[in-house]
């Protein structure tokens, strides 16, 4: 979850994190090809989507999130 209003990001129930101390990126995946979506922040990383070269991968989401982020 990412509420821009607020300035929190939650990933899959876990703690409420402040947007400024989370930076989306891409991370490379043994044995694939296609990067991973993650979120970065202090507690640590976790896998947001993880890419496939048959379903288009991740494209550039993590510059999208970023920038959206950074707007707020």
């Amino acid at each position: 979850m990412l509420d821009r209003k607020l300035e929190l990001f939650s990933y899959r129930g876990g703690a409420l994190v402040q947007l400024d101390q989370v930076r989306f990126a891409r991370k490379f995946q043994i044995g694939s090809s296609s990067p991973k979506l993650v979120a970065e922040m202090p507690g640590g990383t976790r896998i947001l989507k993880r890419g496939n070269p048959f379903d288009g991968g991740v494209g550039n989401i993590d510059e999208v999130l970023n920038a959206v982020v950074r707007e707020g």
